[in-house]
């Protein structure tokens, strides 16, 4: 049986609830799980995530089909040398993403160093490629950014003994 809800009929749809809660109480955690699931697939500019669409980064398709995701980054006959880079700097940050620990500020720290040297790629691969003068220097912004960011991540893991 799904969660009881006590919000209007609308809210309920939303919810995914069937029946009336019998509480304030059980309409307090169906509002909160409610709005944690509308805020995970929110954009910080409050547009909504469409989650069928392949580029969109949600949680419910975050776990595509790994055969999928590495047929996109295969190279093909057809790309530019620029887009064969671009496929193989996603393809070493996928494969050295690092285990997750399930201490949500280690996983991020960890994930985000990996996250950070795949941009610093994509980056130098831009300036490699690119002559629009806005993304070169966008490039190079990016570059020093993320390497100050990394110091500041390994320090912070450093500290910590990870």
């Amino acid at each position: 049986m799904k969660n009881a809800c006590f919000i209007p009929i609308a809210l309920m749809l939303v919810a995914g609830c069937s029946q009336p809660a019998q509480n304030e109480a059980q309409t307090a955690e169906v509002t909160n799980a409610t709005t944690a699931e509308t805020a995970a697939n929110t954009r910080p500019d409050g547009s909504i995530i469409d989650e069928s669409k392949p580029h969109e980064h949600t949680e419910a398709n975050a776990h595509a089909d790994p055969m999928d995701q590495m047929a996109m980054l295969a190279p093909k006959p057809t790309d530019s040398a620029a887009t064969k880079r671009y496929k193989q700097a996603m393809s070493r940050m996928m494969e050295g993403m690092p285990p997750y620990t399930g201490d949500a500020d280690v996983d991020f720290n960890k994930q985000m160093r990996t996250h950070h040297l795949a941009a610093i790629d994509m980056a130098k691969i831009q300036l490699a490629n690119g002559k629009d003068a806005e993304s070169r220097a966008l490039a190079t912004k990016v570059i020093a950014d993320q390497e100050k960011e990394i110091a500041q991540i390994d320090g912070w893991l450093a500290k910590r003994g990870q």
